[in-house]
């Protein structure tokens, strides 16, 4: 059975297979080093970190920080890869990057309210 993809600001898709399609055509739209413009995308990115940052474990950071304040898309370069993806850059002028990937996935699995 295919698992639904539901973010906090409404916008909902039938598989995960279909929200990946989403932010990875999202991702496509910008250059490295540009920051997302468009509302709709920011808003479907700021639905998406807070839906991952459920699932951060007690006492980790999270994705974002106190707030914030914009995305944009960047190079991640580590020992013997590079890959472009998207950074939070948040409201106390630090930034990280995420997995729109994991983030996906995240956002198919229910919250358990214990």
């Amino acid at each position: 059975m295919a698992k639904s993809v539901m973010l906090n600001n409404g916008r909902q898709w039938r598989t995960q297979h279909d929200a990946l399609e989403h932010f990875k055509q999202m991702l496509a739209r910008y250059r490295n080093g540009e920051r997302v413009a468009d509302p709709s995308d920011h808003a479907d990115l700021c639905a998406l970190i807070s839906r991952y940052d459920e699932f951060v474990p007690a006492g980790e950071d999270t994705k974002a920080g106190q707030g914030v304040s914009h995305f944009s898309r960047e190079s991640n370069a580590s020992a013997g890869w590079t890959t472009d993806g998207f950074h939070v850059h948040r409201l106390d002028s630090t930034s990280i990057d995420f997995s729109y990937i994991e983030a996906v996935k995240c956002a198919s699995e229910p919250v358990s309210k214990t």
